[in-house]
């Protein structure tokens, strides 16, 4: 399939390729320069060499993972973000990993919220990523995604006019023109004018940049733009541009950009190489092969009569050689002898062009991994993913280093996996190990595993993982346990007539004061305090089943039907721009780690304080419209007794559910004041005399994270721009909070 770019080259569109997992590396080159390859290739970027390290806000986490560093070499521009240099950035970036282009590991990308990022095959390891869809999942201001990042130059001198190409593989989902209102720019007929663009210009030596690729999501009214590249057929490509190189240039610079997007989907790009075709342009692996892309373009081909050869470090190999279209795919196979996880290999490949040039072309890789690792507070679960190549033999043991010393897993399960439509697949051994303490809130870990393959093959491989942040609950605000009176919930609702200005709990607070407006909810069932009596939290605004608790549920304790909203519909009928909370005493029954979960469509946040500040601790929040979903957080008590709980809960448009409640070791799921066993109980009020607040001293540290900082504090974090002041809290901020080092000099400091 072909594709005409802006300028009128071709540039093939492939269909996806074989799957695999490796990262790819210049054999003994770093990544990002340019570089006189042994075949054609003049550069060649997989961003495997980037420092990868933990990511700042994203639920699913990683200990190397995701980073706003580029490779050497490359800049990166998030100038066009919006608000980039203000003082309300730092806490009003959207989803912070995403705030523009990205690096991150492709295995862990699609684990954020998967919506086929899985299906990027062509990349392995690194990517470079423009995410606005996560981007938008937290709060931003007013503005389009626009970010770009440019390569290093590369080396171009003595090239013939016209014979290089960019080769790239890609990732796209395009979405536009559906998104307004208080968060978007629109057109002066108030109409939607997102329109989700990529963009690569290249600059030859100093002269003006030319465009050389444009996407867009222009498909208005089914009539495609000039540019318009769809949905759902491009989510794993590998692409090829003609550059148009002018005779004599000496230098070339290559800028990507993803621009006017709004809340719409992806690109992702990996593998960048520039050279005269035909050259290799990309790989993938298993742990027992490589297979090896050989890409074709502006007519010159690989002779399909000669022979191709190839090399595994340094040593000879067997390869079959297949052709799609204008590609070439050259594979080993050295079953059953698996690679060392994460090890280094490096593939050379010999074959001879259509006009008859021998060449020989490198590429190198790692091996994949076999083993991931999760935790909560408690406990890890370190997960072997079989495969037709690797497959455990249980018989033999598997070992277990936590940190440098030897543990005793807990449990070894065998995992029997099928597809959607009832296929077996690989199976999955899931080891789990119990921690006789909790792990340190946030602390990283490495597990070290021993084990043998039933070709027996013994694999060692330590992988990282990081425990859950969690909050701990001042003792000082617990009364004893049995304190607790009414047993149930207060539960009040403030509805607007119109939209609010912005979706997030910082203009919810403001509505549930009534500073936006008085609440058109229907009061007839309220008490005279002004709430709702309710004795668990499980609505939805139409009342129909939803969530993890509702009348058709098949799981034991969770058949719980979904209640309206107290309040709702409200006295015009309507059943949109709803703020609530919910007030609950809650008896903790022993010191421990605890896992809350909130679903909900909007958005939440979960506090605890007491009567004269019911949100004093945030324990875990989701600050931004979504469509229903869990987020899982953790708190732990040194201390049994009574706390105040606090849930805050938004709607915007469209529909509307939430539901509180726990879920233990044993996954069983427990609403908040539910008949469910080991549900926590609820109170309305307590019989004794409210706690005061604990006086803390203020602090603040600052770290490094890229180019940016995390500023981690106590208290309310304050900034001037002198020394001296004045100073003022930084609306919004909450703590860890990342601060990107733009324009002026700030200072921070901690007050209470």
């Amino acid at each position: 399939m072909m594709n005409i770019n802006r300028q009128g080259s071709l540039f093939p569109l492939s269909s996806r390729v074989r799957s695999g997992r490796f990262c790819i590396l210049l054999a003994a080159a770093a990544a990002s320069v340019s570089v006189p390859a042994f075949g054609q290739k003049l550069f060649y970027e997989n961003f495997d060499t980037v420092p990868f390290g933990p990511n700042p806000e994203e639920a699913s986490k990683g200990e190397k993972v995701w980073t706003k560093t580029p490779p050497t070499g490359w800049t990166l521009d998030d100038t066009g973000m919006p608000g980039y240099g203000t003082p309300e950035y730092a806490a009003n970036d959207g989803r912070t990993e995403w705030a523009g282009w990205a690096f991150a590991d492709v295995r862990w990308w699609p684990t954020v919220d998967n919506q086929r990022r899985a299906e990027f095959l062509n990349a392995t390891g690194g990517a470079a990523i423009a995410d606005p869809d996560e981007w938008d999942d937290a709060t931003h201001l007013k503005g389009f995604f626009n970010s770009y990042i440019t390569s290093p130059q590369i080396n171009v001198a003595g090239k013939a006019a016209n014979s290089l190409v960019l080769a790239f593989d890609s990732s796209w989902r395009p979405e536009g023109f559906d998104d307004g209102g208080a968060n978007w720019p629109v057109g002066e007929d108030g109409s939607s004018i997102n329109n989700q663009t990529a963009v690569i210009t290249a600059q030859w030596d100093n002269g003006t940049p030319v465009e050389v690729v444009r996407w867009d999501s222009d498909n208005q009214d089914k009539a495609p733009g000039d540019f318009f590249k769809p949905d759902s057929e491009f989510v794993n490509e590998a692409a090829i541009a003609a550059l148009n190189n002018p005779g004599g240039a000496q230098k070339l610079t290559l800028k990507f950009g993803l621009i006017e997007a709004a809340n719409d989907w992806w690109w992702a790009i990996d593998n960048v190489a520039v050279g005269e075709p035909p050259f290799i342009t990309g790989a993938t692996a298993t742990g027992v092969g490589f297979s090896a892309r050989i890409s074709e373009a502006l007519g010159k081909t690989v002779n399909d009569n000669a022979a191709i050869t190839a090399k595994l470090d340094g040593q000879a190999v067997t390869v079959t050689d297949t052709r799609d279209g204008e590609r070439v795919f050259v594979a080993h196979d050295q079953s059953p002898k698996i690679f060392v996880p994460g090890s280094s290999h490096t593939v050379e490949v010999t074959f001879t062009t259509g006009a008859g040039q021998t060449v020989t072309d490198t590429v190198a890789f790692t091996a994949p991994t076999y083993t991931t690792a999760t935790a909560t507070p408690s406990a890890f679960t370190a997960a072997i993913a079989e495969n037709s190549y690797l497959s455990v033999d249980e018989s033999k043991g598997i070992q277990l280093e936590l940190d440098g010393a030897a543990i005793t897993a807990t449990s070894v399960t065998r995992v029997n996996l099928e597809a959607a439509d009832g296929t077996d697949l690989p199976d999955r051994i899931d080891i789990r190990y119990v921690a006789p303490a909790a792990f340190a809130s946030g602390s990283s870990h490495t597990v070290k595993l021993t084990y043998t393959t039933k070709t027996a093959q013994q694999v060692v491989e330590t992988v990282a993982f990081k425990a859950p942040a969690y909050s701990t609950l001042p003792a000082a605000l617990a009364t004893a346990t049995g304190t607790g009176a009414d047993a149930g919930i207060r539960w009040k609702t403030h509805q607007l007539a119109a939209a609010r200005p912005a979706e997030n709990l910082a203009t919810v607070d403001r509505q549930l004061k009534g500073e936006l407006g008085a609440s058109i909810h229907d009061p007839s069932s309220q008490a005279a305090n002004g709430y709702f009596d309710v004795a668990y939290v499980n609505f939805d605004r139409g009342g129909v089943d939803s969530g993890n608790f509702n009348a058709s549920s098949a799981i034991e304790g969770q058949a719980v039907g979904d209640e309206l909203i107290p309040g709702i519909p409200g006295l015009e009928g309507g059943t949109e721009n709803i703020a609530a909370e919910a007030l609950a005493y809650l008896e903790i029954p022993a010191a421990g780690v605890y896992s809350m979960v909130v679903n909900s469509d909007d958005g939440f946040g979960v506090y605890m304080g007491n009567a004269t500040n019911p949100s004093f601790l945030e324990l875990g929040k989701f600050d931004a419209g979504r469509g229903q979903a869990d987020t899982q957080f953790y708190f732990k008590a040194d201390q049994a007794g009574v706390y105040l709980f606090r849930l805050v809960y938004f709607q915007g448009g469209g529909d509307g559910r939430v539901e509180w409640f726990t879920v233990n070791s044993s996954g069983v799921r427990a609403l908040v004041n539910g008949t469910q066993p080991g549900a926590l109980k609820s109170f309305k009020r307590r019989t004794v005399a409210e706690p005061s607040l604990p006086t803390t001293t203020p602090t603040l540290g600052v770290t490094r994270q890229g180019g940016n900082l995390v500023l981690t504090y106590t208290g309310t974090l304050q900034s001037a721009d002198s020394v001296n002041g004045p100073y003022a809290a930084v609306a919004g901020a909450t703590s860890p909070l990342t601060v990107t080092p733009a324009g002026g000099q700030k200072f921070y400091r901690a007050g209470q």
